[in-house]
């Protein structure tokens, strides 16, 4: 074990011992005494294809990676040539070693969790494999379905909860949370990783292990499916991360307001039960909220005094160009009803449509409870921050009138079990930036740039 686990939180250091423990234990129990025979050979050969396909993860957000060599641990478990559980247990636990491991870029411990989470996973596979009838081996396909599915089943839901609860407890993510979001994110993957395995096993057998081989091209055609996800997953969140940060740059009084909503709005939306899926949609929406500000004028968006009442009235249009903005995309669009409705109060008297109570899209009445509270806990430059006690008091008041009641009390329930650091995780990019006032007064101080062709 490594002396940074000592280092670690104490839950964190508990799970690794507990889990790493238990591993070992079994390893031992199920290889004393050894098989009576065991194909050396063969077990080299679903080891090396493990590796390979353990070799690259994709990196998922919330801590969790997710790597192709599902297939080949399934494929050791049916195949029947194998002393089992013994060999896929040893299979798992050497197969899996990622290029990181052998270049110490992990822990110690962290490697070593790791391997016993797959160990685990293959033995749970196994459990289900025994308890649905090993004598269905080597029947006719349709039979062994249960024995396919239920081995698949416990396979992945060992390897999701013992990831899951890691990458929680390193990050300070709920469970539920990274569970939800990893697995939504993988298990159409696992739904075709399984039956490969079987296929693996089966082909190995009765043709040969050069056959099960061959299983390794489209192995690494859904690794490169996984990665080229997890990549437009990253460039949809950067890009929303920058239409975000445009609003900001351009008004230097609100610097990271929608990323503060953002968080605020997501606690909120978790703390009252909604699903992740609908979460996350709140959070990017939140992150957008305010970005039909930039069809704002700038003598209107960036006046630092009270707006007229003609000024107030052209910037109550920005929800329509925020929405307009968004219309076009198909990845945006969900998000345009939220941005829309941002500004339209419980009772009916908002704007711009006059919607009331559940009238108004969920997201929208989070993101205006959310707003509100940012709003009076930050400086202005026209203003002071009120701070968290009068704040909440404005939100009580007027509850009902402009805020949804139910959303107050989440964010009043929130607060008091977590106070701030319930609004401090996020999965959303942090961009360094400068204002565009800012970028100005920089500029400002520098000479004039001559033409670099002149002269």
């Amino acid at each position: 074990m490594s002396v940074l686990l000592f280092q670690q939180p104490l839950r964190l250091r508990v799970l690794v011992l507990a889990v790493t423990v238990l591993t070992a234990a079994l390893l031992v129990f199920y290889s004393v005494p050894l098989p009576p025979s065991i194909d050396v050979g063969r077990v080299i050969f679903w080891i090396v294809v493990t590796l390979v396909a353990s070799g690259q993860p994709v990196y998922l957000p919330r801590g969790v990676n997710v790597s192709v060599n599902s297939a080949p641990l399934i494929a050791a478990l049916f195949d029947a040539a194998l002393p089992r559980p013994f060999a896929p247990l040893w299979i798992a636990a050497i197969g899996t070693l990622q290029l990181r491991d052998i270049r110490g870029e992990l822990p110690l411990y962290g490697t070593l969790y790791n391997r016993a989470t797959f160990v685990l996973s293959v033995l749970a596979g196994w459990y289900a494999i025994e308890w649905t009838g090993v004598g269905a081996s080597g029947a006719d396909p349709i039979e062994l379905l249960p024995q396919l599915f239920a081995a698949g089943l416990a396979y992945s839901l060992v390897n999701q909860i013992l990831a899951s609860a890691a990458a929680s407890v390193r990050t300070g993510i709920e469970f539920q949370r990274v569970w939800t979001a990893s697995f939504r994110q993988v298990w159409t993957g696992l739904i075709a990783l399984v039956p490969m395995g079987w296929l693996m096993a089966e082909v190995a057998g009765k043709v040969g292990l050069w056959a099960g081989g061959l299983f390794m091209v489209p192995l690494l055609l859904a690794r490169y499916s996984f990665s080229k996800y997890a990549e437009t997953r990253d460039l949809f969140f950067g890009s929303v991360s920058a239409l975000s940060q445009a609003i900001d740059a351009k008004d230097g009084f609100t610097r990271g307001h929608a990323d503060r909503v953002s968080r605020i709005a997501g606690a909120v939306a978790r703390e009252m039960g909604l699903s992740e899926p609908i979460i996350e949609q709140i959070e990017l929406a939140a992150l957008l909220h305010d970005i039909g500000k930039i069809g704002v004028e700038d003598r209107i968006l960036m006046k630092p005094t009270r707006l007229e009442p003609d000024e107030n009235e052209l910037m109550r249009r920005h929800p329509i160009y925020g929405a307009s903005i968004l219309e076009p995309s198909s990845a945006l669009r969900p998000l345009a009803p939220i941005v829309l409705a941002h500004h339209e109060n419980y009772d009916g008297t908002g704007y711009p449509n006059g919607l009331k109570g559940d009238e108004i899209p969920v997201g929208a009445r989070i993101i205006l409870v959310s707003d509100a509270y940012e709003a009076m806990t930050s400086d202005r430059i026209y203003r002071r921050a009120i701070g968290h006690e009068r704040a909440i008091e404005q939100l009580n008041k007027y509850k009902g009138i402009q805020f949804d009641p139910k959303v107050v009390r989440a964010l009043d329930t929130l607060l008091k079990k977590r106070g701030a650091a319930a609004f401090e995780v996020s999965d959303l990019p942090v961009i360094e930036y400068e204002t565009l006032a800012e970028l100005r007064q920089r500029l400002a101080q520098k000479p004039t740039l001559s033409d670099a062709h002149a002269g």
